[in-house]
């Protein structure tokens, strides 16, 4: 998407609200999926539910982490042999639930988990196959000694194929020697597995946390050197299947936010522009109190003139921390203008504080060179979820 076509969203469109460009999302994960092969991709939903539909052709699974996102998944009619049902906190209910449904994909992020996944399989007489995770110090996952225990008894659990190990350590890494350290980690304790406990595994789901560029003095050629180094790890090929989990690396570069000025003044030489938005839609990784400047696009609505100002950009919200940008210098910017920020695709839309206020939630556009801005939700009022019934 241009420029040109920005602006005209930016102005067609209700503000505030996000655009999501499937367009270059699909581009972004075919590119990834090429060069990841002959390893698969799995798509973490938690960083954009509105892209699941648009990604379906792209990912060879999803990775459900709540039961409110798995009847996500069922109501866009997503095949139930697609998704891994992973978590810190599973309930029976839901485990069952989606066990009736079809799904065939666990994860155990602990023996308990382990144990309920075998219940609910026993109960409704099912084979499913599950992935124990292993932590890397977090409240996430099983401890090594743990999970030995759980494979050494893996012949009392006649309903359950134990498939392998899933290893997450966080997101936003820059740095490819954690990486490397961290697949040498998990590889290392496969191969123990096997030689001590004879447990052969046949899948890894791995989460690399590529980090993505966001913020003007970040490399944004930065992402496909870490993709390029990634990959060099993986290039000889593994005696079991590999599945990388992305989230973040896939989506951040198909979003826009846009939002509109609704407010100049000066408050003790301090140039204050007022938007519609805020931060309880705007959350960039690395972000806090605007101590950095994301890719913005400025569409004025009016004839320039020469003069250029520095502004300190707040949102709509009664706080003193509800500032998106400091030291902005527009061209002439006045009340009416818009605003647009870039690489916003992932986490946003969901994480933001977006009761806080009870101000509106934004609207949410998927946009294609076919289709054009298609209104998926529209702006919802949040008042009614803030008082009693």
């Amino acid at each position: 998407m241009d420029e040109r076509q920005l602006e005209n969203l930016a102005v067609s469109l209700k503000t505030p609200s996000f655009v999501f460009d499937t367009d270059i999302l699909k581009a972004r994960a075919a590119h990834v999926a090429e060069k990841v092969k002959p390893a698969k991709l799995c798509f973490a939903i938690k960083a954009n539910p509105f892209l699941l539909q648009a990604m379906d052709t792209e990912v060879e699974r999803y990775e459900v982490c709540s039961p409110g996102e798995f009847h996500i998944c069922v109501k866009n009619g997503v095949k139930m042999e697609k998704i891994v049902l992973s978590g810190v906190n599973k309930e029976y209910e839901d485990v069952r639930y989606a066990m009736e449904q079809g799904v065939q994909h666990f994860t155990a992020e602990s023996q308990q988990q382990f144990y309920l996944v075998n219940r609910c399989a026993e109960e409704l007489d099912k084979q499913v196959q599950i992935l124990l995770r292993v932590t890397s110090g977090n409240q996430f996952g099983m401890s090594e000694a743990d999970v030995t225990e759980l494979i050494q008894r893996r012949a009392e659990y006649s309903h359950l194929t134990i498939r392998g190990l899933q290893y997450f350590t966080g997101t936003q890494k820059k740095q490819i020697k954690k990486i490397v350290g961290e697949v040498a980690y998990i590889e290392d304790f496969i191969q123990k597995l096997e030689e001590k406990e004879g447990f052969v595994s046949q899948e890894l789901e791995f989460g690399p946390g590529l980090g993505v560029p966001y913020f003007t003095k970040d490399d944004f050629e930065e992402d496909e050197k870490l993709l390029d180094a990634f990959t060099e790890i993986f290039k000889e090929e593994r005696p079991y299947e590999v599945i990388f989990e992305m989230g973040r690396f896939l989506t951040a570069s198909c979003g826009y936010y846009l939002t509109k000025i609704m407010d100049q003044k000066i408050n003790d030489a301090v140039n204050v522009c007022i938007v519609d938005g805020g931060i309880n839609h705007v959350n960039y990784y690395g972000q806090n109190m605007a101590m950095k400047t994301p890719i913005l696009s400025y569409f004025p609505q009016h004839e320039l003139e020469e003069k250029e100002t520095e502004w300190t950009v707040y949102g709509s919200l009664c706080t003193v921390s509800d500032i998106l940008l400091k030291k902005l210098v527009l061209k002439d910017a006045r009340v009416g203008d818009y605003l647009v920020f870039h690489n916003i695709g992932a986490y946003s839309v969901t994480e933001g504080i977006y009761l806080f206020l009870s101000r509106k939630m934004p609207a949410i556009y998927l946009y294609s060179e076919e289709k054009g801005a298609e209104l998926v939700r529209d702006q919802l009022e949040t008042w009614i979820l803030n008082m009693e019934r």
